[in-house]
């Protein structure tokens, strides 16, 4: 199987912290390569610097429901009510995912030794919404390091053998293929579902005869005979070989949020692209010519 895939990645800004945390992207910058999803779903930040001292964590979240905002571990949240009335009012768009309010507890590092984490604190700033533009770069890294499926090319007559100056009928499958993708390390997980949509579909139908083919480039699959609608007619007989290069876009969704899956609004589109090309067709292209018989009349 041939495959290339290439997509392109695109960073994203995220909103900031008023406490407990820098002010700096949510997930990473352009010095930092991986998503750092310790401020969303719980954690360490991963490959922060500023977060660490002699190679330990120093800087840890957790999300907790705001219902247990009187517990006394969490701190002081100044009577609590406003925070459950925060979160019961965050409104989360469409494919968001919702969030619990975020918590920070922190810890020094002394002569090489950690001291004890510090009792939680509320990030009062924080995201209540993991919205799907939030992952898009990170799920555009996944999707470029899936293996897209070639479409299979589909030829009438079968048999590998076809006529001259008689129409060929070619067609495919034009079936999107889903996979279910885990955002982060470690722990730090997001689970969320891509998918590869063929966009286009290019026929080439070259002989070694000297037929050119086209190649022809096409959005529609093509159907079997009698509805027909993507052929090719041999002028050469002879071997001739038949190639198909499809174009995949992708987009993705968060796990675990309803939806009507073939609702566009569901999905969050992909930049750039996939290609594959499909294992080549080896056909023989004949010519019939009609010729008289005795036969006697009936």
């Amino acid at each position: 199987m041939v495959v290339a895939s290439a997509l392109v990645l695109t960073m994203f800004g995220s909103p900031a912290f008023a406490s407990g945390g820098d002010p700096s992207d949510i997930f990473s910058d352009t010095h930092k390569d991986h998503l750092n999803l310790g401020r969303y779903i719980g954690g360490s930040e991963v490959n922060d610097p500023a977060s660490y001292q002699s190679g330990l964590p120093t800087r840890k979240y957790e999300r907790k429901p705001a219902i247990l905002c009187h517990e006394s571990d969490v701190g002081d949240v100044d009577g609590c009510a406003w925070l459950i009335q925060k979160v019961a009012d965050a409104n989360c768009p469409k494919g968001a995912l919702p969030l619990d309010p975020l918590y920070v507890s922190t810890r020094e590092v002394v002569d090489g030794e950690p001291t004890d984490w510090s009792g939680w604190e509320l990030v009062d700033n924080a995201a209540l919404c993991l919205n799907p533009a939030d992952l898009k770069a990170e799920a555009t890294k996944a999707f470029k390091s899936l293996t897209v499926k070639p479409s299979p090319i589909k030829v009438q007559p079968g048999g590998g053998q076809v006529l001259i100056n008689m129409f060929t009928v070619t067609y495919t499958d034009a079936v999107a293929q889903a996979f279910d993708v885990s955002l982060g390390e470690g722990d730090q997980k997001i689970p969320i579902q891509v998918e590869a949509v063929p966009n286009t579909f290019t026929w080439s139908y070259g002989s070694d005869e000297g037929d050119e083919g086209f190649p022809l480039t096409t959005t529609d699959p093509g159907k079997p005979y009698p509805d027909q609608t993507v052929t090719h007619t041999y002028t050469h007989k002879g071997p001739a070989t038949l190639d198909l290069t499809t174009t995949w876009t992708g987009r993705f969704r968060i796990q675990g949020i309803p939806g009507d899956l073939t609702d566009p609004d569901t999905w969050t589109a992909i930049d750039g692209q996939a290609t594959t090309t499909s294992p080549t067709v080896h056909l023989n292209v004949y010519e019939k010519r009609p010729h008289l018989v005795e036969d006697a009349l009936k």
